[in-house]
């Protein structure tokens, strides 16, 4: 189909309103893909419809905000029916090759799952699911359709020898984490062991994985900072008096702002790539949080071409500056962990954070320097202010036989289908153990069931 086609199948299927806008329409008529349509109301810009359609103009993804408000409350059994129906509406020879699956609820929405299903179990991203209002508006779907094969192994591993395997790599570390969504961190025991599942299979291969835990890494003290004239964090990312303020969104905990040098550049064409190049080509955008005031993120989406005229060391005390305008007492929090380079040869500093010898088991600060410019041009705070772990007792309660206890009590298996992509770029399901944990014990308080 061409792309005048596969949008008039679009407009039909949303029933788009004659006033809303074509924001975007990605089709290469050339590579006869997928083709990706947004429309948008003009008058209210949160009110879309996006539609995504096959190469044969088969519906694969359905989304709208614009649903209408409704007092009407219809059953269960009706909401579920007029799930069913939108799936066969859009899929009538492969809707019923899909079994139900789940039924959940999120953000005032119920979401129909259904799957295939081989061992009673489901293959994952197969099938389809319908999103629907308590009055019975379709507001999204996603079909996964059926693909790949899910291949039955003719004998079972036994599961002591998958549950030795774990248990043989099995350590623990004490780490400070934010677990629950508490906002205060805690001191807890860290299971490692091997992140991967264990294939199902007798004759399956298991595979050979390094434990590979970035915060091991060599990390090292904070390097001396050099004393340098005063610049203040806007200066060090770049922002210019030209600089207008375009954009602020209340993000919950955080505000989100953009700035824009120059005027927006006109969109060469309706795709995903105009639409992105064009909101984002010159522009600053920030997460500040609202109580504190902090920066969370920075991200410059201005481009700067020439050789690099920054050393590493230059661009390293660019970055020291800038995390120490943030935490003053950065010395007593960081270690600076070995440097990596990514694919536009810009410096990438990963600060993680510790106190009293302990690390934070996630989240830490990291600063993307240009040696082009000397410019931060990224930044990502870690997920708490380093300053709450000074209320933390260091040494655990809980001692590390304790916790080992605690976790192999709750340790099992999971057998479950999981992708298997093959080396040629083939996909089907391979059967596989996964080992289900807690994610962490904690090492100070002891309960009689719980340890996390």
């Amino acid at each position: 189909m061409l792309k005048e086609h596969l949008r008039k199948k679009a407009l039909e299927i949303g029933n788009i309103p004659p006033h809303y806008e074509l924001e975007i329409e990605d089709y290469d008529e050339k590579q006869k893909a997928k083709a990706y349509f947004i429309w948008k109301d003009p008058y209210h810009s949160d009110k879309t419809v996006t539609i995504e359609l096959g190469e044969d103009g088969s519906l694969l993804t359905y989304s709208r905000t614009d649903s209408p408000s409704s007092d009407i409350q219809l059953s269960d059994a009706e909401l579920k029916l007029t799930a069913l129906r939108f799936a066969a509406e859009h899929h009538p020879l492969t809707f019923m090759n899909f079994t139900f699956q789940a039924r959940e609820e999120r953000n005032g929405r119920i979401r129909f799952i259904y799957s295939k299903k081989v061992l009673d179990r489901p293959l994952p991203d197969s099938g389809f699911f319908v999103d629907v209002t308590n009055s019975g508006f379709v507001v999204q779907f996603l079909y996964y359709g059926d693909k790949g094969e899910a291949l039955i192994p003719e004998q079972f591993v036994d599961q002591e020898k998958v549950v030795s395997h774990y248990m043989s790599e099995l350590t623990f570390k004490l780490v400070y984490d934010v677990v629950n969504f508490e906002k205060t961190p805690r001191l807890v025991y860290e299971p490692i062991l091997p992140a991967y599942s264990y294939p199902a299979g007798e004759d399956d291969i298991v595979p050979d994985q390094q434990l590979c835990d970035e915060r091991a890494e060599k990390a090292k003290p904070l390097p001396e900072l050099q004393k340098k004239r005063e610049r203040n964090l806007y200066e060090m990312m770049g922002f210019t008096a030209d600089m207008i303020q375009t954009r602020e969104r209340d993000l919950g905990d955080e505000i989100g702002t953009t700035w824009r040098k120059g005027s927006v550049p006109e969109r060469k064409d309706l795709s995903i790539e105009s639409y992105f190049e064009s909101s984002n080509k010159n522009t600053m955008k920030m997460k500040t949080d609202k109580k504190t005031g902090k920066m969370t993120a920075f991200k410059s989406f201005i481009e700067h071409q020439g050789p690099a005229f920054y050393s590493e060391e230059e661009c390293e005390a660019v970055a020291l500056q800038f995390l120490y305008a943030l935490y003053p007492r950065a010395d007593e929090f960081f270690k600076l962990n070995p440097l990596r380079i990514d694919g536009r040869g810009r410096y990438r500093f990963h600060f993680s954070v510790w106190h009293q010898g302990i690390p934070l088991r996630f989240g830490a600060a990291r600063i993307l320097v240009s040696p082009v410019t000397g410019l931060v041009e990224a930044y990502m705070a870690p997920d708490i202010d380093p300053e709450q772990l000074e209320s933390i007792n260091p040494i655990p309660a809980v001692s590390p036989e304790e916790a080992k206890a605690a976790f192999l009590s709750d340790f099992h298996l999971h057998l479950e289908w999981q992708h298997d992509f093959t080396p040629a770029g083939g996909q089907g399901y391979k059967l596989v153990y996964r080992p289900v944990y807690p994610p962490y014990i904690d090492a100070q308080k002891r309960k009689k069931k719980r340890f996390y």
